[in-house]
């Protein structure tokens, strides 16, 4: 554990703990580590069920933000690209346009975190009212910067491809390892 300006001890799991200093990348070494789901995962159909005590709702990736929005569950911060699988999603630009919230948009190159988004996502969790985050590249790691992020009790949920929603509830021990993650990621 680090220590502030004043010497005093920082507590690992406050967003105040850890700034990046530059884009974050994503070494080899973390890889298959990041392939496994941080929570339990459920169909895309039973997370109305799932959200119960969610105080702030994340959805990260285009197919959760719009499951969502079809629901009438709409997050309070979504991040998306318009690409399901790495082909364009033409759909998803107008339901995610029907979502409300101030429309924020960023450069987020694959296996990144870059400034933009590490500062949009920050901002987002700082504001009233509901933000879509608009990825100009790839949002496969914003998960990790929305739970180091995010105020505890949020529910931060992404999709595994073939299995269904993987669902993270914000506490204390999430956010630890949010950020020894973003630690480990070279700048």
């Amino acid at each position: 554990m680090g220590s502030s300006p004043s010497g005093s001890a920082r507590d690992p799991a406050e967003p105040s703990a850890f700034r990046p200093k530059g884009d974050l990348h994503l070494p080899e070494r973390l890889r298959e580590r990041l392939a496994q789901p941080f929570g339990p995962v459920c169909d895309v159909w039973a997370l109305p069920k799932r959200l119960m005590g969610c105080e702030r709702l994340v959805a990260v990736g285009d197919v959760v933000t719009v499951s969502l929005i079809q629901m009438r569950h709409f997050p309070d911060v979504a991040v998306f690209d318009y690409r399901t699988r790495r082909s364009e999603d033409v759909k998803a630009r107008e339901r995610i346009a029907t979502m409300p919230g101030r429309l924020v948009h960023v450069r987020n190159p694959p296996a990144m975190i870059t400034q933009e988004l590490w500062g949009a996502l920050s901002e987002a969790f700082s504001t009233p009212g509901p933000t879509k985050i608009e990825v100009e590249g790839e949002e496969d790691l914003a998960a990790i910067a929305a739970v180091a992020l995010a105020p505890e009790r949020s529910c931060v949920l992404y999709g595994v491809p073939g299995h269904g929603v993987c669902i993270i509830r914000v506490e204390r021990q999430m956010k630890e390892l949010a950020f020894s993650v973003l630690r480990e990621m070279e700048a």
